[in-house]
């Protein structure tokens, strides 16, 4: 591919699509999948890495929801966590990850075709359970932000029930997100949780939120949360305006608001 290719229009032909309701169809990302071999959603491990390892240990057991074609298990693995499993929906992001990952010797990574509406995991066997971008997917019909549509709110509390059950008593929820704290914490808040919750911000311009819930570290009087937030302003460099992250909010924002 020649170097002076725009790179806005590599993203236009190759892998946005021109809805983001798109990201509701299966179909979609099995076609993407079959042609795109590496994406990072949310940005690389890189940019996150410093909070991530103050909450896993080279013993954790990690399961990663949504991996597609991501190389987050990878980056976990050199870094010395091999007990990873990864779930997607999508047949063939689980056959080309496999395989990619015999390629490299990653050979302790799981990978399965699984549902993270209905995880076939049994209860309290994972240490931390990490999700980057995966549940934002839910929200691109929601509607209202302040007041998802039925339909939504009962996707997304299937999964928060299926990833509390499967944590162990003081396993850890890491949720990785444009989803902004006063629209996700009456989420995570729900009274049938006995998390915590906190967040960090990190990226230039955009932020992005890296959620915490530390599961049975429930406040006494039932709160999940307490911080105060004000939204950073943002100031988008050309780099971020040529992303499919910049694409998928905005269009979001135009579906929700």
């Amino acid at each position: 591919m020649g170097t002076n290719q725009n790179p806005k229009e590599i993203l236009k032909n190759t892998v946005a699509p021109s809805t983001a309701l798109a990201y509701l169809d299966p179909q979609y990302w099995d076609e993407r999948f079959s042609n795109e071999e590496h994406y990072e959603w949310f940005k690389d491990y890189s940019h996150f890495r410093h909070l991530i390892q103050a909450h896993i240990k080279p013993n954790s057991s990690v399961l990663e929801l949504g991996c597609g074609n991501s190389q987050l298990c990878d980056e976990l693995y050199k870094d010395g966590i091999t007990e990873i499993t990864c779930i997607d929906l999508s047949v063939i992001a689980v056959e080309k990850m496999q395989k990619r990952l015999t390629s490299k010797g990653y050979n302790e990574i799981k990978v399965l075709e699984a549902d993270m509406l209905d995880l076939p995991f049994s209860n309290e066997c994972f240490d931390v359970i990490i999700e980057k971008g995966t549940m934002d997917v839910l929200f691109v019909d929601s509607g209202d932000p302040w007041n998802p549509q039925p339909a939504t709110v009962t996707k997304v509390m299937a999964m928060l029930e299926g990833v509390h059950r499967a944590l162990k008593p003081d396993g850890i929820f890491i949720s990785i997100s444009f989803g902004q704290p006063h629209f996700r914490r009456p989420l995570f808040d729900a009274p049938k949780f006995t998390w915590s919750v906190e967040w960090s911000t990190f990226g230039d311009g955009f932020h992005y939120f890296f959620y915490v819930l530390k599961k049975g570290r429930r406040s006494s009087d039932g709160k999940g949360s307490s911080e105060s937030f004000q939204l950073p302003s943002i100031c988008l460099y050309q780099e971020e305006l040529e992303t499919e992250d910049y694409i998928f909010r905005t269009n979001v924002d135009e579906i929700n608001f």
